[in-house]
């Protein structure tokens, strides 16, 4: 292509910068790293009893058997019926004889599903149960 005076033009190249854009993508990294939480548990709301003489244990992966309110059942994070906790219980025990089992009620389920979890883990052998608990809040005393 020529020009108006007989030279010719050379296309000039779109340069695009992209240290605004790395700058850009930190900035959103950072936020997002800052503003998520980690949670150990799946989404399932439990409200845990409380207990005045409940213990620290040993921070573990075991295996949580959660109550709802509703009275429905979870295990591993998958929804259960007690046949199919009985089923999941035996296979993770034969393979994992020593790990302890957590069962994570809610304070205000019945009584009648936590204590068939309880006898089918015994059922299937897991020896080591714990039933997490929430420690007391100190009545009468403001922070």
């Amino acid at each position: 292509m020529t020009g108006a005076f007989g030279s010719r033009r050379t296309r000039r190249r779109p340069i695009i910068n992209i240290t605004s854009l790395i700058d850009v993508m930190f900035l959103l990294v950072i936020f997002l790293t800052v503003s998520t939480t980690f949670r150990e548990q799946l989404g399932i709301e439990i409200d845990l009893p409380e207990a005045a003489t409940s213990e620290e244990h040993e921070k573990e992966t075991p295996k949580e058997i959660l109550i709802t309110r509703e009275g429905e059942i979870f295990f591993g994070g998958q929804a259960v019926d007690e046949n199919g906790l009985r089923e999941a219980l035996r296979g993770f025990v034969t393979q994992n004889p020593e790990t302890p089992i957590v069962l994570r009620a809610d304070a205000k389920a019945d009584f009648g599903p936590v204590v068939r979890a309880l006898d089918i883990a015994r059922e299937v052998g897991g020896t080591k149960l714990i039933i997490p608990t929430a420690q007391p809040e100190e009545r009468g005393q403001n922070p």
